[in-house]
């Protein structure tokens, strides 16, 4: 079974290296790796085409170099273009944490039932503390339930619940979770958790982190349209928003480790 990863780039020539490196060295190699770029003025492509042919793999890259329309796009353009029956999506600032990452989500998906697997993150920030984040579990009218850097979804679940909706510029990835909580209620059924060490290292300061505010107010949007807007939804909501402002206000006050304390306790 082909496992196809798609990595949308911009100008990404200091950090696709090591995310490159970290699918090259896995040890199922039935891959392919899609990049999907947003018409980079820098090396990003040309470091991918090297890194490749160096390894005599360079079969398995497969680039779309087009301007795009968001996040949203990309990723829908790289979903489309997927041949692998499996696909993930790994950015490209953010790296597999182990060689045999694929071996065990191919192991998972035997099991016909499943239709998308999941992990947990190593989240390095240097400003707020690095810590390991396990999926939230949570119902979607709470939070994000899963991590999506680490979900593995079968191709022919795309293809029943639709691609990612470009309306939305950051919080994608939960209007999609939102309408598979629609489609099958009980994700837990279709699902499997990867609860081991970490399955991805993710570092801070990417597109939804950098503008947290407008994320959060996509979230309301998407609990709206699809009828999952309710008394636990709005609290939630608007605790997120006391404490990104809350957040905003200890970094004016130079009160950055009162976060890094807060985020240390909720991720322990």
């Amino acid at each position: 079974m082909k496992i196809s990863i798609i990595t949308p780039t911009y100008n990404s020539e200091k950090n696709i290296t090591k995310c490159i490196q970290s699918i090259l060295n896995q040890t199922y190699n039935n891959f392919e790796h899609i990049i999907v770029d947003n018409l980079s003025a820098d090396l990003t492509l040309q470091i991918a085409k090297d890194i490749y042919s160096s390894n005599n793999m360079l079969a398995n890259l497969s680039i779309i170099s087009e301007k795009d329309y968001g996040i949203s796009d990309a990723f829908n353009k790289g979903i489309s273009a997927a041949k692998g029956g499996i696909i993930g999506i790994l950015n490209s600032d953010d790296f597999y944490s182990s060689n045999n990452a694929f071996e065990k989500i191919i192991s998972y998906f035997s099991d016909p039932k499943i239709l998308f697997i999941h992990g947990n993150i190593l989240f390095q920030d240097d400003l707020y503390g690095t810590n390991i984040r396990k999926p939230l579990l949570c119902d979607v009218q709470k939070a994000m339930p899963y991590n999506h850097p680490t979900m593995f979804l079968r191709k022919e679940l795309y293809i029943e619940i639709g691609l990612f909706d470009t309306k939305y510029k950051y919080a994608m990835d939960f209007d999609l979770v939102c309408r598979m909580k629609k489609q099958f209620n009980d994700l837990d059924i279709i699902s499997a958790y990867l609860n081991s060490q970490p399955m991805v290292v993710m570092n801070a300061g990417g597109a939804s982190w950098a503008n947290e505010v407008i994320s959060i107010h996509e979230t309301k949007q998407i609990l709206i349209s699809n009828n999952f807007w309710n008394t636990q939804a709005k609290t939630s909501y608007y605790l997120r928003l006391i404490r990104t402002r809350i957040k905003s206000l200890f970094d004016m006050l130079g009160l950055n480790y009162l976060v890094k304390i807060w985020r240390s306790k909720k991720w322990s």
